[in-house]
């Protein structure tokens, strides 16, 4: 069962969130796990009543083995490498990876209020996501998804980083 919240018909903005359900629920769950979602004719409750389902997926689960593989399944099924790749060349003619890095961040004092120094970190990271989603917009729209979905795919597939990749300093080198 899907959210119905989610109807694109009802609700046409979560589109992208519809499709990856989709693929995450049918096609993940589905065609990887199916075997925790069969009953067992042969099994009973204690009280008799109806047995309850062996997966339910919620964002406190995201972690488990099995809320991953149907995560990585419907990325695959609706942003497949080959096609993100391909995309992302067209769109910036190569494949080098980019760097969304602010400069501009909010300087904390070093003594500062605990609960004021949150506060900034929170406004910062609300911003960090705004400029994100104005990066991958076009991306997600291209292939029907989320801008969540794609920003993962993106960072996963290694052509998005968010911080720049440290570098291994080789000793005895000139």
């Amino acid at each position: 069962m899907l959210d119905e919240s989610l109807d694109p018909e009802e609700n046409p903005a979560k589109e992208g969130r519809y499709r990856y359900t989709v693929a995450h629920e049918g096609g993940g769950h589905w065609r990887l796990h199916r075997y925790l979602l069969v009953k067992n004719p042969a099994q009973t409750t204690i009280f008799g009543g109806p047995t309850e389902p062996s997966v339910i997926c919620r964002s406190s689960q995201a972690k488990e083995p099995i809320e991953w593989q149907a995560d990585f399944y419907a990325s695959c099924l609706l942003m497949p490498k080959k096609l993100v790749i391909e995309a992302w060349r067209e769109r910036f003619g190569n494949t080098n990876a980019r760097i969304l890095k602010r400069k501009d961040r909010i300087p904390l004092p070093d003594d500062g209020d605990v609960e004021v120094t949150a506060v900034i970190r929170q406004f910062d990271q609300q911003r960090d996501d705004e400029v994100m989603n104005r990066f991958v917009r076009p991306s997600a729209e291209k292939f029907a998804v989320s801008m969540a979905a794609m920003r993962i795919r993106l960072e996963r597939l290694g052509l998005l980083l968010r911080e720049v990749p440290h570098q291994r300093i080789l000793i005895g080198s000139t």
